[in-house]
Formats: C-alpha cells, sequence, structure tokens
C-alpha cells in the first residue's frame, strides 16, 4: 500500500474493532473529567463506532485510563451516551 493510499486506524472504545478513522467517532475527556464529541480537539482521545451495541459496551467497560490517561466516571459516560443518542439517533 503506497503512502497515498494510506487511511489512519483506530481501535473502538466499544467493540475493540479496528476501523478507519474518519468513520469513527472522536471523544476526549473535559477539564472537569466530562466527555465530548470533539473531532478537532488536540487532547488524548478515544474512538466510538457510530453502533448503540458499541455505546452499550463503552458504558460496561470499567477502566478507560489507557485510552485518555485519566479516569472516566459512569455519569460521564452515561452523560455521552444521551448526546450521541440525540445526534445519531440510534
Amino acid at each position: 500500500m503506497s503512502k497515498r493510499d494510506y487511511r489512519a486506524q483506530r481501535t473502538c472504545l466499544g467493540c475493540g474493532a479496528r476501523e478507519e478513522q474518519a468513520r469513527l467517532i472522536r471523544l476526549v475527556v473535559g477539564a472537569q473529567g466530562d466527555l465530548k464529541i470533539d473531532r478537532s480537539a488536540e487532547a488524548r482521545g478515544g474512538y466510538l463506532h457510530v453502533a448503540r451495541a458499541c455505546w452499550q459496551a463503552f458504558l460496561r467497560r470499567k477502566s478507560l485510563h489507557r485510552a485518555f490517561r485519566a479516569e472516566v466516571s459512569k455519569d460521564a459516560k452515561e452523560e455521552l451516551i444521551r448526546e450521541l443518542m440525540k445526534r445519531y439517533g440510534e
């Protein structure tokens, strides 16, 4: 594969499958420990598929420290899922 054909790959925090970065939702941890959907932030981030099954798996995960280098509360994850449902209607 030439550099021209290269597509960045990221791992979904819900299901663990690898996917092209452009097909995933990018998440970052805000200053108060909340999760935000933000494709352009220069902060440490993680990715999720646009699928309810991945969102539910993401909620069940106990530690996301490796992805965000910060602990994320269950309340912050639940608030993010509500925001995803509003935006993506899944």
